[in-house]
């Protein structure tokens, strides 16, 4: 669900184009499905992104069926990316999407809780194997958690991206429906946000694109 009004989105919908007709498959049937995945509004900004910083290695926190890893590969041919997840509902299908394209060689699907997995990946990650880029869209009461875990797999100058962090406006207000429920959640990612602005060694801005991002650079 994006934040902006649906008049707006369905208009910018009609200039989206995707990188080609096999990623445009998986995408309908990730919308139809209503399985979670970037907005398109979001892909066309990560598009953008990807185009200016050609990273070659990327990190991406919260795998669902893979079309955003896909997206990267097929976006980058010379990348290579690293996923996370630990839904069970979603391993087999993300793993057979994987398996079922030729760019699924260059994704490393780690499983499991992101937090341990990471905690792996900072031990034994070092040199050519440190990121570039991070994706972050996942639990979104760990955002803090994550980004302390991804700043330390990056190079300097690495553009860390968070995704959803409007939260369907409740970050913002919460009035807004369905609100109540998930005031751990706000809670938590605007302590997030206070968290990466107040670091005077991050460059940082926040987007109400799609769902709201926040776009953050760490300093070289």
């Amino acid at each position: 669900m994006s934040f902006t009004s649906d008049k707006v989105t369905e208009y910018l919908s009609t200039f989206y184009r995707p990188v080609d007709d096999d990623l445009a498959a998986l995408r309908y049937y990730n919308e139809e499905n209503e399985v979670p995945l970037i907005l398109r509004e979001t892909e066309g900004l990560l598009s953008f992104l990807l185009e200016i910083l050609k990273p070659q290695h990327i990190l991406e926190i919260g795998t669902a069926y893979g079309y955003s890893a896909m997206f990267f590969a097929k976006k980058l041919p010379a990348a290579r990316i690293t996923t996370i997840d630990r839904a069970p509902a979603m391993i087999p299908v993300a793993t057979q999407v994987f398996y079922d394209h030729e760019e699924g060689e260059r994704i490393d699907f780690r499983t499991g809780d992101a937090a341990d997995v990471l905690d792996d990946l900072v031990e034994n990650c070092s040199g050519d194997d440190l990121y570039d880029f991070v994706f972050i869209d996942a639990g979104k009461s760990h955002y803090r958690d994550f980004f302390d875990k991804a700043e330390q797999l990056c190079r300097p100058g690495a553009v860390i991206v968070c995704d959803n962090i409007l939260m369907h406006g409740w970050t913002v207000d919460r009035s807004y429906e369905g609100a109540k429920r998930h005031r751990t959640n706000v809670k938590y990612m605007r302590q997030f946000l206070d968290y990466i602005y107040e670091r005077e060694d991050l460059t940082v801005s926040l987007l109400s694109s799609g769902d709201g991002l926040a776009i953050i650079k760490l300093h070289e």
